[in-house]
């Protein structure tokens, strides 16, 4: 019996049905792919991070006499369980070029800030192929960087020139890297790979800067890092395995979003749910009253239905969770291509489990939504649905009081004012469908804003500029030898008839404490050089002004136990200098860490380790003109944007948000066109008796279609306005906690409000409005006679 109930059930209300049976799958789909992908990338992460065998910390130092005391230090180091030091060449744009490439015209080979050329290593760092297969080199083959090859748009079977000294080879790519270490855009050091013998052909060269990196595993990680801070040695960087997790934070970021997707969907799913559930029991009050007439008792009758539910569930969780995989395969993309990942650990479990989750609380809620037959009787069947006479007006808005309104317009009003519950549904929908695409389009705008530069802890101007001297500056240790860089840099500007003025964050490596000379930390300090005086955001306190001043980030404030008064004190071989503390700022720089001093400050130079890029502030052009011009001038440098610097250091996040957005737009605009069919299935069949008194007492067609969807029309504009001041509050809760991961706590996120507030509201309107009139052509199959039907 049952099975007969349920397949005439089925077919009775098929529209309902399978829009239902969509949302379903849709929330199965999404949850299942979103919390498979967020589990897979977070154990993809440790698990490439131990097959390459990534070591605790690591130390890069330039190879000048000094790196034999720091071999000598870690051999007999008691923190120290095993080490090796990898020994690299670093490369400058002089001495790399294409030779042949399928994709490329010219010869210049674009690099990243720093290049290094090493041999293929077999212990620590591992590299692996696109296939996930250790690299194996032959002489004359390379193994090129991804974010390399990508840049330079370079493939398999390419060549590439190394010319250094007396030593000059071709070399032809033949893998493109999986690098756990410096994989990561937000890593700025690359490395490319030649076999052993091609190596040491070109490290006998003279004028070649070597680095070193020292790979260290603890064998008491406290004692050890105690122990090296006080011994003062001159490195370029200190990185732990910590902060190589954050690099993949974006990985991440994507899946994450996608769950809160998945809960939403959801949450509509069971909306729809109750209301097609609540609709269907009152459409069958006849039926639901002969039943309890005849002795069937309330659980038999909701029996009948619940089998309904949980038939359309199981086959819905059972088709999302089949697509969640080639979902979640797609949805990962990226985050795959740069991982190795352990095949075994898809987890088809999780992807079971995720569906029979949703086919769990789709019954739980069914049951409590189909409490409400108690509420019918054989009675209420008798009296047509209805236990009494109503004697209360039915309407909110009275006639004579709004002449000037169209007739559509008005009864349009009228119905969401009487009885604002039967539209609760679609309003919620569509508030929950805004807040989707504004919340991650807020930190979209923040992203590609004209304050995210300053979000970096630098200050923003027209031109970002990468002159591929990185190494050369490090080595030379002089602040003048820079400075005379940027004074020619300038006078060439100027020979082209462009006044601008020049500037650069110069990165200082020294270890230095607050009060405990045990407690010593390694972060970058930096400091302004050039002719352009910039300016930055601090959240308490100054800018660093004298000899004797620096501000501190806020995160290493607290990590220090430090504020805006207190004293840093740089310690070096020889000597302290003391800092003292004038104001509090933050950056997404190095994760949030980090000091700034003054431009008057004495530092040491011989801890001179990097600077991020050359900056250039046009003083009479638009900054579009400046970057086209600058870029004329400099042929060899990358120039960027500010975006386009931004995205060079975050692995172009703002297009993979981008991305994300499209996607949004694209599951918003399927929610609202399903529920909004919905709706307009229901209410039609409910008012099919409202309808035929209209056509019978002369309304036209046109009119009643603008009733029909003006309702549709009324309750999103009161959702899209509900879920644009919802997401002021909203976006710095969600969206804030992922800035404040990098290490930018206090993030005023931007709008851009022609396309937050014009472009996304109009295209929900356009496409929720013409499914809303496509659902009213219906209206021209009712005919006068069906006036009986109305109540």
């Amino acid at each position: 019996m049952f099975f007969r109930i349920l397949k005439n059930e089925l077919k009775r209300k098929r529209t309902m049905n399978i829009i239902l049976f969509l949302f379903i799958a849709m929330a199965t789909m999404f949850l299942a792919s979103s919390v498979s992908n967020l589990m897979t990338v977070n154990g993809a992460v440790e698990y490439f991070l131990d097959t390459s065998k990534v070591p605790d910390n690591f130390v890069i130092s330039l190879v000048e006499g000094e790196d034999d005391v720091i071999d000598e230090y870690l051999r007999n180091s008691g923190g120290v369980s095993e080490y090796e030091a990898i020994d690299t060449f670093n490369i400058t744009n002089d001495r790399i070029s294409i030779v042949e490439a399928a994709n490329v015209s010219g010869s210049k080979y674009e690099r990243t800030n720093t290049l290094c050329v090493q041999a293929i290593s077999n212990d620590f760092m591992k590299v692996f192929d696109q296939k996930d297969q250790p690299i194996q080199l032959k002489p004359g083959e390379i193994a090129i960087a991804k974010l390399e090859a990508e840049q330079n748009h370079l493939q398999y079977g390419d060549k590439i020139r190394i010319k250094i000294g007396d030593v000059e080879q071709d070399f032809t790519i033949t893998a493109i890297t999986k690098d756990a270490v410096f994989g990561s855009a937000m890593m700025g050091f690359k490395r490319l790979f030649i076999c052993k013998e091609d190596f040491e052909r070109f490290a006998d060269q003279d004028n070649l800067t070597h680095t070193k990196i020292y790979c260290i595993n603890y064998k008491n990680e406290k004692e050890f890092k105690a122990d090296w801070q006080n011994q003062n040695f001159n490195v370029i960087g200190m990185v732990d395995q910590s902060v190589l997790r954050m690099c993949y934070i974006f990985d991440m970021l994507i899946a994450g979003i996608l769950i809160i997707v998945s809960i939403c969907l959801i949450l509509i799913a069971f909306m729809v749910l109750r209301f097609t559930i609540v609709f269907t029991l009152q459409e069958d009050y006849r039926e639901i009253g002969i039943m309890k007439a005849i002795g069937l008792k309330d659980a038999g009758i909701k029996g009948v239905y619940l089998i309904k539910y949980f038939a359309i569930a199981v086959l819905a969780a059972l088709i999302g969770g089949v697509f969640s995989f080639p979902f979640g395969k797609m949805l990962l993309g990226q985050s795959i291509v740069n991982m190795v990942v352990n095949q075994a650990g898809q987890n088809v479990l999780l992807h079971v489990l995720c569906a029979m989750v949703v086919v769990g609380i789709v019954l739980l809620f069914s049951n409590a939504s189909a409490n409400s037959l108690r509420k019918f009787s054989a009675i209420a069947a008798i009296r047509n649905g209805s236990n009494g006479e109503r004697y209360q007006a039915k309407g909110r808005l009275r006639l004579w009081k709004r002449r000037q309104m169209k007739p559509g317009l008005f009864m349009a009003c009228n119905d969401i004012l009487s009885n604002p519950k039967r539209f609760a549904v679609l309003a919620i929908t569509f508030c929950i469908g805004t807040l989707l695409i504004l919340l991650p389009l807020s930190a979209l705008h923040t992203l590609t804003g004209k304050n995210i530069i300053s979000l970096f802890g630098m200050t923003p101007t027209d031109v970002y500029i990468e002159n591929g001297r990185a190494d050369d500056y490090v080595a030379k240790k002089s602040v003048d030898y820079i400075i005379d860089d940027l004074e020619e840099m300038e006078m060439t500007l100027r020979e082209h008839g462009i006044e601008a003025k020049i500037c650069m964050d110069l990165g200082y490596m020294i270890p230095c404490y607050s009060n405990d000379p045990e407690e010593m930390v390694s972060y970058l300090t930096q400091q302004e050089i050039g002719s352009l005086v910039g300016s930055y955001e601090v959240l308490e306190g100054r800018e660093p002004k004298a000899e004797d001043e620096i501000m501190i980030t806020d995160l290493t404030a607290k990590e220090m136990g430090v504020t805006v008064g207190d004293t840093i004190t740089y310690q070096y071989p020889d000597k302290t200098q003391k800092f003292i503390i004038t104001g509090i700022y933050q950056s997404l720089m190095n994760m949030g860490n980090g000091f700034r001093v003054s431009r008057t400050a004495k530092l040491d130079e011989n801890y001179i380790s990097g600077f991020p890029c050359i900056q250039v502030e046009a003083v009479d052009l638009e900054s579009k003109e400046a970057y086209d011009h600058i870029k004329e001038i400099f042929p060899d440098y990358v120039v960027r944007t500010a975006l386009e610097f931004v995205d060079s250091m975050t692995g172009d996040i703002s297009n993979t948000i981008q991305m994300v957005m499209y996607l949004l737009t694209t599951v918003v605009l399927t929610i609202n066109g399903l529920i909004t069919a919905l709706m307009m299935k229901a209410m039609m069949a409910k008012e099919r008796g409202d309808i035929a008194l209209l056509k019978s007492i002369g309304f036209s067609y046109g009119s009643i279609r603008v009733w029909q969807v003006d309702r549709i029309f009324l309750i999103l504009i009161f959702a899209i306005v509900t879920g644009t001041l919802l997401s002021k509050i909203l976006a710095p809760l969600t969206m804030g906690p992922i800035f404040a991961m990098m290490g930018a706590n206090k993030v005023e996120l931007e709008v851009k409000p022609l396309e937050a507030y014009v472009i996304y509201p109009l295209i929900l309107l356009v496409v929720t409005g013409f499914v809303a009139f496509l659902g009213t052509l219906d209206v021209k199959r009712i005919e006068a006679r069906e006036v009986n039907f109305v109540e």
